[in-house]
């Protein structure tokens, strides 16, 4: 490799860890304050929250009513100044939802952060609403 090329990817490799960093500093800056503002609302309500994966470019937020039943929402770097966003809601007697979007990392600020956390904490009880106001399956008997 010619050294315009190693110069190239070395500087590409710099500019694209300068973007994961900002998507990372904006993660803690609006996203886990937003976090933390729900987490200790929703404990004296009965769930547990917690973040339980924190790696470089991906965090995950768990809101959790019961082992099965509970909210997973997971922020992922996407790439040059995007992101991904993707939500799991888990609610006994509901199939799993599972929903994905991205976004632009300028985009993100604590309104942002908010919105997308009490939204999905939303449709976590309208489901859980759903799962069990649902009349129990038939259940076939063999002898």
């Amino acid at each position: 490799m010619d050294s315009w090329k190693r110069s190239f990817v070395t500087r590409l490799h710099e500019a694209r860890s300068r973007c994961a960093r900002q998507f990372e500093d904006t993660l803690e800056r609006f996203v886990v304050p937003a976090f933390e503002d729900l987490a200790e609302f929703l404990r004296d309500n009965g769930f547990k929250t917690s973040s339980p994966l924190r790696e470089p470019e991906r965090r995950s937020f768990k809101f959790e009513l019961a082992e099965n039943a509970y909210l997973l929402m997971i922020f992922r770097f996407a790439g040059v100044g995007e992101f991904e966003l993707r939500t799991e809601t888990f609610v006994p007697g509901v199939e799993p939802v599972l929903e994905k979007s991205g976004g632009r990392v300028l985009d993100i600020d604590a309104s942002w952060a908010q919105r997308q956390f009490q939204a999905g904490l939303d449709r976590f009880v309208d489901l859980l609403a759903e799962g069990t106001s649902a009349e129990p399956a038939e259940q076939l008997v063999t002898a």
